[in-house]
């Protein structure tokens, strides 16, 4: 096992179908970064709808997150006997989310990796406790132009019903949209926090890769503009998310296919559009492909 020490542990979250997938894909193909599915982790120790559950803000735990590690396990295909040991249950929540952390750093450095990068779009919703309770960590968020999230969502319940019920309705994505925003709008006051924009790193993929290299500390590569091969961390089920390997093609937008005018009318009145038209001017104003906050702990 290498045991280089963790250079830098990346945490991406965002929207669902804002393409946070689309950004991990990218980010694996650098030789330092292993990647993982879907783990759900913090969302089980935090609560899995966005709102702090009352035993975490006390600083408590019950362990579910212990479940989620395992089936991580399960997903990689790994024997537990031959990876590294499920952590104990904790009471404290630093506690076990520190044993969350050694896990996932163990994972890496048993491939050789030096950062290791966690994807779970919900894990917006938590970004800035999650940022704090992970010790040299990076949340990066990634921001898509609403009415194209409302209607990837609404065209994926459409196409795969009985995953997602009830996302058909363009209300259940105007509200995850709007309640990612504002996650990410406060986040941004912290330290420890990049916004990423879709249409941005989709347009231009080499010079926002290079803007988010320098951001970690790390040497772009062009691998990255050769993504890694998705099999090592989206899992066979989930077939909205295919195809994901072979050339970089942004997804195109469904906003005007999709919905007639009165839908469209309502889905504009209803997203909240004010932080992305800020990030937008700020990101202008900078001629800069990403926005690094600069706030303080």
């Amino acid at each position: 096992m290498d045991e280089r020490p963790i250079h830098r542990r990346i945490l991406v979250g965002g929207c669902s179908r804002s393409g946070t997938t689309f950004l991990q894909r990218l980010l694996a193909g650098h030789s330092r970064i292993q990647t993982f599915p879907e783990t759900g982790v913090f969302l089980r120790a935090l609560g899995m709808r966005g709102t702090v559950l009352p035993w975490a803000r006390l600083g408590l735990t019950v362990g579910k997150e212990r479940k989620a590690l395992l089936r991580l396990l399960e997903q990689l295909g790994l024997d537990p006997s031959a990876a590294p040991p499920l952590p104990p249950r904790r009471l404290l929540l630093r506690s076990s989310v520190g044993d969350i952390v050694k896990f996932l750093d163990a994972l890496a450095q048993g491939v050789g990796k030096d950062l290791w990068l966690e994807k779970t779009p919900r894990h917006v919703l938590h970004a800035s406790r999650i940022r704090r309770l992970v010790p040299g960590s990076v949340f990066l968020h990634i921001l898509r132009d609403g009415r194209d999230v409302v209607a990837s969502i609404v065209d994926r319940a459409r196409k795969h019903p009985d995953q997602f019920h009830g996302q058909a309705d363009p209300a259940y994505g105007i509200r995850q949209w709007n309640r990612s925003m504002e996650a990410t709008r406060q986040a941004m006051g912290e330290e420890g926090h990049v916004v990423v924009r879709y249409e941005t790193l989709a347009g231009y993929p080499e010079e926002t890769l290079r803007a988010l290299s320098d951001s970690l500390g790390i040497e772009f590569e062009e691998g990255m503009l050769a993504p890694a091969d998705s099999r090592g961390f989206v899992l066979e089920e989930e077939a909205w998310k295919k195809p994901l390997d072979g050339p970089i093609r942004p997804a195109l937008s469904k906003f005007e296919s999709l919905f007639d005018e009165a839908t469209k009318t309502r889905i504009d009145e209803g997203l909240e559009l004010g932080f992305l038209e800020e990030v937008n001017q700020r990101l202008t104003r900078s001629s800069a492909r990403i926005w690094v906050s600069e706030g303080r702990d």
